[in-house]
């Protein structure tokens, strides 16, 4: 593949998808003998089987390689860029894809990945897999593999394949009985695929080259030549529940301080969930409203600020137990932490790292600054926006409803009793606390 360019032009990239092994194909082989610089792994280079007149050694730092093959190439240099599985799936050639700048001459070549391999080895049709990486360090997003009926999850050195599959079964233990697989260095002499159920394979230890399928509870029949994998009565595995009100004991929490579970099925609700984009949670708590957030949208970036340490280290085991990757704590004043008047780039929290501009805000708490703090959110919320805010006490409804009442765009009042036993035989309707549910958009409406 060449992009349409001429191929003896001086100073361009050649990014090389190795597949599980290396390629034979001609015009490779030929990119790699008129190749000023080719960059690779150890082992790629060490399967190269063409003499080349300059090697560089792929390292941790894949972005500064990345970025001196560019320069490399913008010198006028012929590179070439070996990668194995496919390049641009969590590969250097997505790196080299973001760093690329007007002028670059890049071309790809595809290649197989290591997963699809392994489904061709099982014969088994993967069109359905929901595909993870952890590969890089990222966050473990164990609640979305459980949840996925057929999941397929690139393991690392911190988290390999079998420590993948331990942290499933801490999200979801009813999982343990779900066949699954653990392939290692795929392709390779020292190839291993390990079969049995999840709560088996958690137990095995393998290496940081290593891929986890785990198949649908009710997959009968997932093998393959000598790689069988067993159901053992998966069809009747209880599948993980929607994360939508989940009861007020899936959290850890202070004094019992928590958003009850029905009122926050009614604030996720009125937050209108974007596919993708930012959320707040300001004055986080127990962190369930924004945990639950980040559970029902993972494509959602969720943020949530707390002041109280306690209560910070409390949202961080929360957050493990639920197996979510996508929710970043911000530990802090929630006015100092939003700084509305600092200028672009806004500097980072103590450990969150930089707080991006919202497209929903939950506000849970504020107490004297809540004017303040409503204004500060409202002056980074992007366009179209929300802000939600809920209220227990008079004095906070009454702040509430003299902000900004032409911003406001719903308030609704949430009475809610449930059924208690009542001296020995007896039971009644037991009320909560009466709470409010303000909604304020980030433009006045008319």
């Amino acid at each position: 593949m060449t992009n349409g360019r001429t191929r003896d032009a001086a100073g361009h990239i050649d990014i090389v998808s190795c597949g599980t092994g290396f390629p034979s194909d001609t015009g490779v082989l030929t990119l790699l003998e008129e190749a000023d610089a080719v960059y690779g792994s150890r082992s790629l280079m060490a399967l190269c089987p063409v003499p080349v007149k300059s090697t560089r050694t792929i390292g941790s730092c894949v972005r500064k390689d990345a970025e001196e093959a560019l320069a490399l190439a913008r010198e006028g240099k012929r590179v070439v860029v070996l990668a194995s599985g496919d390049a641009l799936y969590h590969g250097l050639g997505g790196t080299l894809a973001a760093l690329r700048k007007p002028g670059d001459d890049l071309a790809y070549h595809p290649g197989i990945t290591a997963f699809q391999a392994l489904f061709c080895r099982l014969g088994l049709p993967w069109q359905d897999a929901r595909l993870f990486c952890v590969h890089s360090g990222e966050g473990l997003p164990s609640r979305g593999i459980a949840e996925a009926p057929l999941s397929v999850t690139y393991a690392g050195s911190r988290y390999p394949a079998h420590a993948i599959a331990r942290a499933v079964l801490d999200t979801h233990p009813a999982s343990a009985r779900r066949a699954a697989i653990i392939a290692e260095r795929i392709g390779s002499d020292d190839e291993r695929i390990l079969s049995g159920t999840l709560g088996e394979l958690a137990d095995a230890a393998c290496g940081p080259t290593s891929i986890l399928v785990i198949f649908p509870a009710a997959h009968a029949d997932c093998h393959a030549q000598d790689a069988a994998a067993t159901t053992r009565g998966s069809a009747s595995i209880q599948a993980p529940i929607l994360a939508l009100g989940l009861p007020e004991e899936a959290f850890e929490r202070e004094n019992n301080l928590i958003t009850a579970s029905d009122v926050r099925a009614v604030i996720l609700s009125r937050l209108r969930l974007p596919a993708w984009g930012t959320l707040w949670d300001v004055g986080a708590g127990s962190g369930s409203v924004g945990l639950e957030a980040a559970a029902l949208r993972p494509t959602l970036s969720i943020h949530g600020i707390e002041r109280n340490p306690e209560r910070c280290a409390m949202i961080e085991r929360n957050r493990l137990s639920m197996g979510i990757a996508n929710y970043t704590l911000h530990p802090g004043n929630a006015l100092s932490v939003i700084h509305p008047s600092c200028p672009e780039p806004r500097a980072p929290s103590a450990y969150g790292g930089i707080l991006p501009d919202p497209d929903r805000v939950f506000v849970g708490g504020g107490g004297k600054d809540l004017p303040a703090l409503l204004t500060a959110c409202r002056d980074r919320l992007r366009p179209n926006g929300l802000i939600v805010v809920s209220a227990v006490t008079l004095e906070s409804f009454g702040t509430l409803l003299s902000w900004a009442p032409d911003h406001r765009a719903s308030l609704c009042r949430i009475d809610i009793a449930n059924e208690r036993p009542l001296a020995k035989r007896s039971h009644h309707f037991a009320p909560q606390n009466t709470i409010y549910v303000f909604t304020f958009h980030k433009e006045a409406i008319s």
